[in-house]
């Protein structure tokens, strides 16, 4: 793990540099994640793809503002969620004038999820995803899906960690319900919601 880490931080090192092969290495250690991410926020492929892309456009426009001595996949994520954020804002924005719902071919979105997300429930769990209002989505996304700790998704979504511990809290609850058909409880159990959740912090 240090040996990755260390590599990594060569590779941005040589991205500052503008050298293109570097900047390759780092898209291919985090495309896989960043397109589940997106695809889970925005619920629709080509808009995945999309915010990734511009996911990592800024932030190897924005290098220089990134601590080295840091770790890049939290502040990475924060870049993506942002660009996510902004996307389903602009597309509540045309909906809203154009008074219509573009609906994601089902099929499209069935086949990146099968390659991306390693769970039997994840039609299931997408479609309970896509209920959530924000900014429960993010949150839940942020931390069951990609790990981040309380601090980080507090850091990334420029809230506190009190807020974000609220939101995931009633996010959850809301997950259970959509999943089980049970009605909320005190302390719903997350079980059916951790496809890639790790021993919590």
């Amino acid at each position: 793990m240090r040996d990755q880490e260390d590599q990594e931080r060569r590779w941005l090192a040589s991205c500052r540099k503008g050298d293109s092969n570097a900047c390759a290495h780092i898209v291919r250690a985090y495309q896989d994640t960043a397109l589940r991410t997106a695809f889970l926020m925005t619920n629709d492929r080509q808009a995945a793809e999309d915010v990734a892309q511009n996911a990592f456009l800024n932030a190897f426009r924005h290098l220089n503002r990134f601590d080295p001595e840091r770790p890049f996949r939290p502040w990475f994520l924060t870049i993506l969620s942002n660009e996510a954020r902004m996307h389903l804002r602009g597309r509540k924005r045309r909906r809203d004038q154009e008074l219509s719902d573009d609906v994601p071919d089902g099929a499209e979105a069935d086949a990146i999820l099968t390659r991306l997300i390693r769970d039997d429930e994840r039609t299931r769990v997408r479609a309970a995803l896509a209920e959530l209002d924000e900014p429960f989505r993010t949150t839940v996304i942020l931390f069951y899906f990609n790990d981040l700790s309380i601090e980080e998704i507090a850091s990334a979504i420029d809230s506190q960690p009190g807020t974000v511990k609220s939101r995931l809290h009633r996010g959850r609850q809301h997950l259970r319900q959509i999943l089980t058909g049970e009605q909320m409880t005190s302390e719903p159990s997350t079980t059916s919601i951790q496809p890639e959740r790790r021993a919590s912090r």
